[in-house]
């Protein structure tokens, strides 16, 4: 019973098991037809995901299957994916509700939150990116494993923490395919550079940010992505440089990097490119194409999204300004900045309440869960302990009737032997009894010849006698021995058929023995004397001696050892 409960639980589990990894196959599958979808760019990108939510949505009311519920969930949190904060709560919410179920989700959740917190909560960034590599290590290589291991060693490098920042990107490349994920190869060479930068290591910074550039630019042709991050590493290339204090290398790769992006429409990535051109003309004092990076500036500032950029670029017209003593518009500008430093830091406070308000809702809500989850444990404990004590007294009442039912068996064989036993005792008294019968009757029929020969002695030697008295005399004896041998084949016969099972049982035991050896036996057993023996075969004491010794010889038996009580084992 113990055992099949068991089987049960192992292919339960096993069932599962293999369950749970199909479910996740659909949300990866789900993901990729969504990234297609928004890849083709045939509609706006709301429009898109909210397609595929509607359609999730719909499987659900038509199935009822959690699945479903939980993948159009996933597809609602894609659609407020530019909108954090609405969308951060729907990531605890889709977080609560896969409750573990689907390993997918449960990565994907914790990857998301993680890059939400990266700035404001560094900390709680790392605890997520660690659920999420922990889950993910545990089916493989699949789903987002190498984009864990990368984002992990950028927060590592933000934390200043460079060598294990590196391993992690290690990890990531190692992760990484060669052949189809060229740009993330390039990518981890970049980081490395960085990392050798940061630890003083400038010119193993510069070879793998090289190498980096070269596994891009060696390919034909280059989609705007890529071309856009072999410029961003030529950035990275100029500042090594600017390290070095070779400036005119530096300025010129600033200057590419800013007059691609300008153009491409990569308004930040130019913003940047611009701020460290002119911190070389800082530096050098050379200005050849600030006014030129200044109206760019200009142009660049109504398309910027964030705060914090726009406070970079007024910052570098302001001094701009106040180089060149246009006063005037440095008023204008200064005025400007500290409108843009307020809204920054409003918005820097709003963001932190956000990030507070969302974590302390989340902490809250797995107490609550944890909670829950403890009831649950109750529960199923009461019901384990419950189980294991039915169990329990199930194998005692089983034991109590299997000892009771050999007790049973155990009494009546107890009374099988003991009738046996006495049927037997009596039996043997019987065989006693006609054994001895049978020695008397011999005795008899010995004195009766014995008589009868002293008779015909007696004639032989009296001359003078009535024969008609010894005729009647002898016809007496002779009837007498009649009668004797009637008694004796009667007793026989009684036994005969146990003489005959006796018999057979000692030729299967030891087949060499002959059946006049295997008669002369029934003899023995009945422990008759060779004269007894010879009186009823017709053989003389001597001869029966021999058989004796033969029978002995032939079934083992020691010569000091007795035949007969050997026999009456059998």
């Amino acid at each position: 019973m113990i055992k099949y409960l068991l089987y049960f639980l192992f292919f339960s589990f096993l069932f599962t098991s293999c369950n749970s990894s199909s479910e996740d196959d659909y949300f990866d599958k789900l993901n990729k037809k969504i990234n297609t979808s928004l890849a083709a760019r045939k509609e706006d990108r709301h429009v898109i995901i909210k397609r595929f939510y509607n359609e999730e949505l719909q499987k659900y009311n038509e199935d009822k299957k959690q699945l479903y519920l939980i993948s159009s969930k996933y597809v609602n949190v894609l659609y407020f994916a530019d909108k954090r904060n609405e969308q951060i709560p729907l990531v605890y919410e889709l977080l609560r509700l896969s409750d573990g179920k689907y390993n997918y989700v449960s990565i994907t959740c914790n990857y998301n939150l993680a890059t939400q917190f990266e700035t404001s909560s560094p900390d709680w960034s790392m605890r997520h990116i660690n659920e999420a590599i922990e889950l993910n290590e545990k089916v493989g290589n699949k789903y987002y494993l190498p984009h864990l291991y990368h984002f992990k060693g950028r927060l590592l490098y933000n934390k200043a923490d460079y060598p294990n920042a590196l391993v992690f990107f290690k990890k990531a490349l190692n992760t990484y395919n060669k052949k189809k994920e060229l740009l993330y190869i390039a990518s981890m060479h970049n980081n490395f550079g960085m990392c050798y930068a940061k630890m003083g290591k400038l010119n193993l910074a510069i070879s793998e940010t090289n190498k980096a550039i070269q596994i891009l630019t060696q390919k034909n042709i280059l989609n705007n992505e890529q071309r856009v991050f072999v410029y961003y590493m030529k950035g990275s290339l100029a500042q090594y440089y600017l390290e070095l204090k070779k400036y005119d290398i530096s300025e010129k790769l600033f200057l590419e990097k800013w007059s691609f992006s300008f153009k491409n429409g990569n308004n930040r990535m130019a913003l940047f490119a611009a701020k460290d051109i002119l911190n070389i003309y800082d530096i050098t004092g050379k200005r050849s194409d600030e006014d030129e990076i200044i109206e760019s500036l200009k142009i660049i500032e109504p398309k910027l999204e964030k705060v914090e950029d726009k406070i970079i670029l007024t910052k570098l017209i302001k001094d701009y300004y106040l180089r060149n003593d246009n006063f005037k518009d440095f008023k204008g500008i200064s005025m400007k900045l500290a409108d843009l430093n307020d809204e920054q830091d409003h918005l820097s406070q709003k963001a932190l309440s956000e990030t507070v308000d969302a974590i302390d809702s989340y902490i809250i809500k797995e107490i609550n869960k944890d909670k829950e989850d403890q009831k649950k444990q109750n529960v199923f404990l009461i019901f384990f302990i419950f189980l294991i004590s039915a169990v329990f007294t199930g194998c005692i009442i089983i034991l109590r009737m299997r000892k009771k039912k050999k007790e049973e068996l155990t009494e009546k064989e107890k009374i099988i032997f003991e009738t046996s036993k006495e049927i037997l005792e009596k039996d043997l008294q019987l065989q006693k009894e006609k054994v001895k019968n049978l020695h008397l009757n011999l005795n008899l029929k010995t004195e009766t010849q014995r008589a009868f020969l002293e008779n015909l002695k007696k004639i032989k030697k009296t001359k003078n006698i009535e024969p008609e008295e010894i005729l009647r005399d002898l016809q007496f004896k002779i009837n007498n021995l009649i009668q004797l041998d009637k008694k004796d084949i009667e007793l026989i016969n009684e036994s005969s058929l146990e003489n005959k099972l006796f018999m057979d049982n000692l030729s299967e035991r030891f087949p060499v023995l002959t059946q006049q050896e295997l008669k002369l036996c029934v003899y023995f057993k009945l422990n008759l004397s060779g004269k007894e023996i010879a009186l009823l075969e017709k053989f003389t004491v001597g001869s029966i001696r021999v058989y004796k010794a033969k029978i002995k010889s032939k079934i083992g038996l020691p010569k000091e050892e007795d035949l007969s009580e050997f026999l009456n084992t059998i």
